[in-house]
């Protein structure tokens, strides 16, 4: 009896190795095709270890950034054994959004814990670009500086440290080189969908466009003589043009507090304008609080 209840186990235990195998090998087969497919495959190996199987999935120009801030490479999240924010999707909401023919955004959120992954068609089918993971909190355990005089917004506004070298590149960054320069061009290159949402390690899901606007204008009423601060400045810009999208990852101090990452979508909207899609703000835990001098340089 025990020889046939250990034939038995010893069984079971092969047919659901092979169960596993042939369902790993069924996502890696149809993950080509199916972004959703290959987003659960990929990041179920990555929360295993299994990086040899997560490695099919991700793209040659794969960066991971973490909760603490910090920017990781594929071959160094895999030397550091990386394990993901947000392990398991059947406990965590998702949304995906699609972008022309080769980008698509899929965000897993599972309470105040936020992963953006950044899914880009290739000649070989879809490959994660990028993935930033946040875990957000309420409110800072710092103090930030408010500026008491004016910020111009020389960069972004004049100049970045990136030069564009296709067309998309060119018109992401004159659209998003117009929404930093004020209010106005903000509320006209932010995107209107409900369920996009800015998300940043300080406070996570922001509230719907139509209600930032509204704290916008609520802040200038409550103190008009406040100085002018231009948006914050980037020190780094990288971009992939996918010719109707474009995702941008760009390293950004803040006048007055702590530098953050930002990974981004930008794509034209249904009449030709381009527009920022998503933005996630992945602050660096590690920086310092910036501060800024009056005698900002002129960049004309």
């Amino acid at each position: 009896m025990k020889r046939l209840m250990t034939k038995a186990l010893v069984i079971g235990l092969v047919c659901t190795g092979l169960a596993a195998l042939l369902i790993a090998k069924r996502a890696a087969a149809l993950g080509a095709d199916d972004p959703t497919m290959a987003d659960k495959a990929a990041f179920a190996a990555l929360a295993k270890g299994d990086f040899a199987a997560a490695d099919k999935f991700l793209d040659a120009d794969f960066s991971w950034i973490d909760p603490e801030g910090i920017m990781w490479a594929k071959e160094d999240a895999f030397r550091a054994k990386l394990k993901p924010l947000i392990g398991d999707p059947t406990e965590a909401k998702i949304i995906e959004h699609k972008y022309g023919k080769s980008v698509d955004l899929i965000q897993w959120n599972q309470g105040n814990n936020y992963s953006a992954h950044f899914w880009v068609k290739r000649a070989a089918g879809w490959k994660l670009l990028h993935a930033t993971e946040i875990a957000a909190t309420p409110k800072r355990d710092f103090q930030t500086v408010e500026p008491t005089y004016e910020i111009p917004c020389n960069n972004p506004c004049k100049a970045v440290p990136y030069k564009p070298l296709t067309s998309g590149e060119k018109a992401a960054l004159d659209e998003w080189q117009e929404q930093e320069s004020g209010q106005p061009m903000w509320e006209k290159h932010v995107a209107d969908n409900l369920d996009q949402r800015a998300v940043s390690t300080y406070g996570g899901a922001s509230p719907s466009k139509a209600d930032r606007i509204a704290g916008m204008n609520r802040r200038k009423a409550a103190n008009p003589n406040a100085p002018k601060v231009g948006a914050a400045p980037a020190l780094w810009i990288r971009t992939w043009d996918f010719g109707d999208a474009v995702v941008m990852v760009a390293c950004q101090p803040t006048y007055g507090d702590k530098a953050y990452w930002s990974s981004r979508v930008l794509a034209p909207s249904a009449s030709g304008l381009w527009m920022m899609m998503e933005s996630y703000h992945n602050y660096i835990k590690a920086s310092a609080v910036m501060t800024a001098t009056p005698n900002q340089p002129d960049l004309d």
